[in-house]
């Protein structure tokens, strides 16, 4: 009996704490702590958001680059490096240490060696203008306190004609409904391409103009 007490017990405090976190995250933009990582990896949250499908939908070819802002544990860029094999690459940048390194632990296990993961704020990414054919943000958008610099690194990165994915669900913390997300990309830069879903769930598909 005392076995299954501990066991209730350890169950009410993660589920308390998961709960804390959440009105927390909403509140103050808080990203997912590492410590919940195991909760974003696993294969029936795959299943549940579509990722495989989201990622058939960027129509990734192999050799291109890919860059995913929040990749956390790696659910969406995991499976993106394999997509761009042979002779493409993938880099994550994700604001905790903790997260990239189980992102690359992650990417080991999976044995793909094309994987790359920086820490950094994504407001200041500071990464190579126009060097990537795709960048994603899936469910990490509310997240990030000046969305607008984040996205305006993005346009930065991709090349002209490259393509932006922004993933929303409505049970995630930091949800940013559809008008939202094509205002701030449309500052940015971006020339709105396409929306697949519905109101609560969809992913949004964003151009980089070209100069001609």
């Amino acid at each position: 009996m005392e076995g299954w007490l501990i066991i209730v017990g350890a169950a009410v405090l993660l589920v308390a704490a998961s709960l804390a976190w959440r009105y927390s995250s909403r509140r103050w933009n808080l990203p997912c702590p590492t410590w919940l990582a195991w909760s974003l990896d696993n294969p029936v949250l795959v299943w549940f958001l579509g990722t495989r499908t989201t990622i058939d939908q960027l129509g990734l070819q192999p050799g291109q680059r890919v860059l995913e802002v929040g990749p956390g544990p790696g659910r969406t860029l995991l499976l993106a490096a394999r997509a761009v094999l042979p002779g493409g690459q993938v880099v994550g940048v994700d604001l905790q240490p903790g997260m990239v390194n189980r992102l690359m632990r992650n990417a080991k296990a999976a044995g793909l060696p094309n994987v790359e993961g920086i820490v950094a704020d994504a407001a200041e990414m500071d990464l190579q203008p126009e060097s990537f054919d795709v960048v994603i943000i899936a469910l990490t958008l509310g997240e990030i306190p000046r969305r607008e610099n984040a996205l305006e690194q993005a346009f930065l990165a991709l090349k002209p004609g490259g393509l932006l994915s922004i993933s929303e669900l409505l049970l995630d913390p930091h949800f940013t409904r559809r008008r939202d997300v094509r205002r701030l990309a449309g500052a940015a830069g971006f020339q709105h391409k396409s929306t697949r879903g519905c109101a609560v769930c969809f992913n949004a598909h964003f151009t980089k103009p070209t100069s001609e």
